[in-house]
């Protein structure tokens, strides 16, 4: 039996408990789940998808500076400017929470925001060492600081230390926010300065996809998770990669709730994959990765 494990799942939130708005965009490229995201979702909804695509855990990413009013960058070409603590902490402890009701379904990642400098890097170690989360996550696009920024890198620092991977998005982003900072390229200088620290690329890198491909052949220490995408949409360099020289590199995902994760499972189990290879897309490569 395959062990599953989603790699990347939005904290659910009711629609009433958000604290802003959806960005328009992101509906537009996840019209199938307009009504689930419109509505929104909880953590027993969370897991009652699980359960019907008989996937066994999932990582959440808890609320972040993104979805703060007082946080959020204002116009699409504003950056952050760092996420108060009493902020931080709340959403953190939203997600705490929803992993101590299910603590063998869930676990939680934490999204950082650069700008806040010093602080940024302390609130990781909180986050780490008092929540108990498992994994750091960067989200360029939304703040504004590209992946291979100087304030990036006594995060990357601090998750050597911590023993943590750092995830971080990649490719042009669904909000109305620029993707420059996004290109997978960018990570180079990252994984050349780092090669102890354990890096996660998300979303593919589309439209840069085969930058994502030559820095999975070039560098040991980095991973993807195709989360984002369905997989049957998933580039057939990637599919190529996972069979041959990578079958350790690539794990799966959904992104929900703007995917539905019996659709991105079965799809995945239909994909042109060897058995073992599979299996380590699905969940193996995860679990040594992340510890779980």
């Amino acid at each position: 039996m395959t062990y599953i494990v989603d790699t990347l799942v939005n904290m659910p939130v009711k629609a009433e408990d958000r604290l802003v708005e959806r960005a328009p965009d992101v509906l537009r490229w996840f019209n199938q789940r307009a009504d689930v995201i419109t509505g929104g979702s909880t953590v027993e909804d969370l897991i009652a998808e699980m359960d019907e695509a008989k996937v066994d855990h999932a990582m959440i990413i808890a609320r972040n500076g993104w979805h703060h009013p007082k946080t959020r960058p204002q116009g699409p070409l504003a950056t952050s400017h760092g996420v108060d603590d009493d902020i931080f902490d709340m959403f953190c402890e939203e997600a705490a929470a929803a992993v101590a009701r299910y603590p063998d379904r869930l676990s939680a990642t934490v999204m950082l925001d650069p700008m806040g400098a010093m602080r940024a890097v302390r609130q990781l170690e909180r986050a780490v060492k008092e929540y108990k989360f498992i994994a750091a996550r960067l989200m360029p696009a939304a703040t504004g600081v590209p992946a291979n920024h100087p304030l990036c890198y006594p995060l990357y620092s601090k998750c050597i230390e911590l023993g943590v991977p750092m995830m971080v998005n990649m490719g042009l982003p669904g909000p109305r926010r620029s993707g420059r900072g996004q290109q997978p390229v960018l990570l180079e200088d990252v994984l050349l300065a780092y090669p102890d620290l354990t890096l996660v690329g998300s979303h593919i890198g589309h439209p840069w996809h085969l930058e994502t491909v030559a820095l999975l052949q070039k560098f040991s220490n980095f991973y993807l998770t195709t989360a984002g995408w369905a997989p049957r949409y998933v580039p057939a360099e990637i599919i190529h990669l996972m069979n041959t020289r990578g079958p350790d590199r690539v794990m799966w995902g959904t992104d929900y709730p703007l995917m539905g994760i019996k659709r991105a499972a079965d799809e995945a189990f239909a994909l042109p994959l060897k058995a073992d290879r599979c299996e380590g897309y699905l969940g193996a490569n995860a679990k040594k990765i992340f510890g779980l």
